[in-house]
């Protein structure tokens, strides 16, 4: 199907600011028949879902991992190294009740977004499922 496996530089941008960088199979994205989970629309495509979600193992991985971080936050010796570590405890508590009202109010839009979030948070801290 591709002619060659050389791939094109691309940079993802958010909000005008860099989120990351891929690499792109252009005999791929210039194909005119595309079938789910790709969207065709004028100059870009986007990736909307890859696979299924399964949102209670993904749960139990974020309680380890919170529960893990929390441990070493609770033995870190130094106080500035503890500081450090509750403002980034704080911060994962509070997605953690965001992430909690999503679930109530049933909005998957807001939901994936939170999870999607929550797993880069996790591991930027080194934690990987």
């Amino acid at each position: 199907m591709f002619v060659d496996t050389t791939f094109k530089k691309m940079t993802i941008s958010e909000k005008e600011k860099m989120v990351g960088r891929m690499e792109i199979n252009m005999p791929l994205v210039s194909s005119t028949v595309f079938m789910r989970p790709f969207i065709r629309n004028l100059d870009y495509k986007m990736v909307t879902k890859l696979g299924n979600r399964d949102y209670q193992k993904q749960n139990q991985f974020i309680i380890q991992c919170m529960q893990d971080y929390y441990d070493k936050l609770m033995s870190a010796s130094s106080n500035t190294e503890r500081t450090m570590m509750q403002k980034t405890y704080q911060h994962l508590y509070e997605m953690w009740r965001d992430l909690h009202n999503a679930q109530k109010s049933n909005n998957l839009v807001e939901l994936d977004k939170i999870y999607d979030l929550f797993s880069y948070e996790l591991y930027v801290l080194g934690y990987v499922e």
